[in-house]
């Protein structure tokens, strides 16, 4: 248990210090949010590959005016007890739109955009404690954005680093019909000029509630705090993210 706190501690806390010296305004029901709803189903084909699908609706509350659904899918491969790498693609819809300014219809917006994102990752698993691990994820993302009606397609490409932990709150090993938790931290760096004249793009940062029913299926509800940087210039965006997950996992051998 003293492992579990003080692994709550070297992630939750560092995000919160960091995110209060953003001086933006982080009240959660004036500022910009997002409800998720997602589905997750995991085929393992045999002890070496496993192929996850999700998909699922993005919807913006709060100050933010947009829609959101996608899915994606990745083939993963596992190397070792501690090392897996994996090779996916995701797509998203977005509709991006404003209510209409009857006394300035200029600054009404109603955008739909299409992005086409492959990726591949390397996940480690280290150190190992017990009934659990650190997770770390490293992940390389080329993004293709294409606007309906101005027919313009963008290019970018980001690489996410993710430092996470899921186990029990007794810390025994995760078993049906059992509770247990993940937080994460998670940063996108710009080493591919994603932004102008800032390094550190974005941190996101989550704390969530599961069950296992079984050992097929879980689900679990997540709260996420993002800050958003687009350039040293512009004020930080920061955004409160609630996700609600089912997981459902196939066996195949």
């Amino acid at each position: 248990m003293k492992k579990i706190s003080l692994l709550f501690i070297c992630i939750i806390i560092p995000a919160v210090s960091i995110s209060s010296q953003q001086n933006a305004d982080i009240h959660i029901f004036n500022g910009e949010g997002e409800l998720r709803t997602i589905y997750v189903q995991r085929h393992r084909l045999n002890e070496n590959y496993t192929l996850n699908l999700d998909g699922g609706s993005y919807i913006g509350i709060g100050t933010n005016s947009w829609t959101r659904w996608g899915f994606r899918g990745n083939i993963q491969r596992t190397l070792n007890h501690n090392t897996k790498v994996d090779i996916g693609f995701m797509y998203n819809r977005v509709h991006l739109f404003d209510k209409i300014n009857s006394d300035n219809p200029e600054e009404s917006f109603d955008v739909v955009r299409h992005e086409y994102r492959p990726h591949q990752s390397l996940n480690i698993n280290y150190p190992r404690f017990a009934s659990s691990a650190l997770e770390h994820r490293f992940r390389i993302e080329e993004r293709i954005f294409k606007t309906v009606h101005t027919d313009k397609t963008d290019f970018r490409m980001r690489l996410r680093y993710r430092l996470m932990h899921q186990g029990r709150f007794d810390g025994k090993p995760i078993a049906p019909k059992s509770l247990f938790y993940r937080t994460f931290a998670e940063f996108n760096f710009n080493i591919y000029e994603e932004a102008d004249d800032v390094f550190w793009v974005r941190g996101r940062y989550c704390f969530g509630i599961g069950y296992q029913f079984n050992s097929r299926l879980s689900a679990d509800t997540n709260y996420f705090f993002e800050h958003n940087k687009t350039s040293s210039s512009e004020p930080t965006t920061n955004i409160h993210i609630f996700q609600i997950t089912l997981r459902h996992t196939i066996y195949w051998q």
